[in-house]
């Protein structure tokens, strides 16, 4: 049997395969980061799908995409976890989930977003994956992912800068308390999964003039600060978003890269879908190689 696993900061999507593609288990966890999680914490998360660890003995294979996994130390942190769950596994593969979104969307050269918890962008001509930047995190970067987009919308709750509609509704969301925002924000682990989970009131309210103001902002920011480094490279070939916020965001996305004489390609949810069917179909059996 075959595991694949898709891994953002915030969630991580399991599944289980027979050779031909067949799906025998999906589980969900938590996102499995090696960057902010300490080993300890993987092995917790990945026993927590237990249906998945009820098979552990029949896994051959593994393909493990995941944020936070571009540098080897970080890939050997996953891989000692899985080995010592998955015994019996004779290969593990383990990408950066730029690769996964590769994977999802494309064989032909084209330019792949990244906008979900977390944001980031390269160009694949066919072979290789070029990203001209790094993705620089939560901290310093990231604009337009859901930390991103959790940031502003708390910025603008605690300086008064929403409309009171929008306000009443965001105090009936979420606790307001400053306290217990500055622990989940300062004291906290995963600082970046706690922002992004306002991000779904962005959504919520998606045609509110205020909130559209927000989203066209951010988006704008990613497309300066990350896509038009790609201008020569989209003049020829197309773009693909992958990720939630890109999912959710297609409008104003597509209108910003029209004014731009761009256009998207495909936007996709949650690429694990696709990642399995390039796994039975050998696609991935060439790993591909990313130049910095």
């Amino acid at each position: 049997m075959i595991l694949v696993a898709d891994s953002g900061s915030t969630k991580c999507d399991w599944v289980i395969i027979d050779n031909t593609g067949k799906r025998i288990v999906t589980y969900a966890t938590e996102g499995v980061n090696p960057l902010i999680l300490s080993q300890s914490d993987i092995m917790n998360t990945i026993n927590k799908s237990s249906e998945i660890v009820y098979l552990k003995s029949l896994v051959s294979e593994i393909y493990f995409y995941g944020a936070g996994c571009g540098t080897e130390k970080a890939n050997n942190k996953i891989k000692t976890c899985l080995l010592s769950v998955f015994k019996n596994a004779e290969l593990i593969d383990i990408h950066e989930d730029i690769i996964a979104a590769v994977h999802a969307t494309t064989k032909q050269p084209g330019v792949i977003a990244i906008l979900g918890t977390g944001s980031n962008c390269c160009y694949f001509d066919g072979i290789e994956v070029i990203q001209k930047v790094p993705s620089l995190g939560y901290i310093l970067a990231d604009d337009a992912s859901g930390n991103y987009f959790g940031k502003e919308l708390l910025k603008s709750f605690y300086l008064h800068q929403m409309p009171k509609d929008i306000e009443v509704d965001f105090k009936n969301t979420f606790d307001s308390d400053l306290n217990i925002l500055f622990q989940k924000l300062y004291n906290s682990q995963y600082p970046n999964r706690y922002l992004a989970s306002y991000a779904g009131f962005l959504f919520k309210h998606i045609q509110h003039p205020f909130i559209k103001k927000i989203l066209d902002k951010g988006i704008r920011l990613f497309i300066e600060n990350y896509l038009m480094l790609y201008a020569k490279e989209l003049a020829n070939a197309p773009v693909h978003f992958v990720g939630s916020i890109a999912y959710y965001s297609q409008d104003t996305i597509n209108h910003q890269l029209h004014e731009k004489g761009f256009h998207a390609k495909s936007f996709i949810k949650k690429p694990i879908d696709k990642l399995i069917t390039a796994i039975i179909s050998n696609t991935t059996s060439t790993a591909l190689k990313k130049i910095s």
